[in-house]
């Protein structure tokens, strides 16, 4: 079973990277002060990780920036208390194709809006949200450094502290300085 999974996951990754080279897009430096839109995606286990999100979110949006937010949640459901959040558009594993790879409307809707900066708040590897990051037309694209993270402009170091809101800090002290 751990075997085909890995063998379909492999198969997501060459169809990822065919569409990456397909893809254009142009880059451009912001910070939240010159961003007019912000895409945020991620991935949630815990109601603690989404309440540091969410009060990220209420961050960005006190810069007077319009902000989209993606989340994953990693069962075949996603449960009642996400469901129940105004502002946040959420998908679970019902919503990939049998190579892991996202396909509801919502999702390639929010892969293609030009957003001024893309926020990829994921800690853990997870292949639906590097694909959404990874095709995103964003002109700024922030994340956490990783192993498959080639397709992050800026990436944030946390290896002393691997945690979301060690994320959130790095980027809040990060992105102001960006455009001066």
């Amino acid at each position: 079973m751990v075997f085909l999974k890995g063998i379909r996951e492999k198969i997501g990754h060459m169809i990822l990277r065919k569409k990456i080279r397909m893809r254009k897009r142009s880059k451009k430096i912001c910070n939240f002060d010159t961003a007019q839109n912000i895409g945020v995606i991620f991935k949630t286990d815990s109601q603690s990780d989404f309440e540091l999100v969410k009060r990220f979110l209420q961050f960005l949006s006190d810069h007077n920036n319009k902000v989209f937010a993606l989340c994953f949640v990693d069962s075949k459901k996603v449960p009642d208390f996400y469901l129940l959040r105004k502002g946040f558009n959420f998908f679970s594993r019902a919503e990939l194709s049998f190579f892991f790879i996202p396909k509801s409307q919502t999702i390639i809707n929010f892969s293609e809006q030009p957003f001024d900066m893309l926020i990829d708040l994921s800690i853990d590897e997870s292949f639906p949200v590097h694909y959404i990051s990874a095709i995103s037309n964003a002109k700024l694209k922030l994340g956490k450094q990783k192993k498959n993270s080639d397709h992050i402009d800026i990436m944030i170091d946390v290896r002393k502290n691997n945690s979301v809101s060690q994320l959130i800090e790095g980027i809040k002290q990060y992105v102001p300085v960006l455009c001066q």
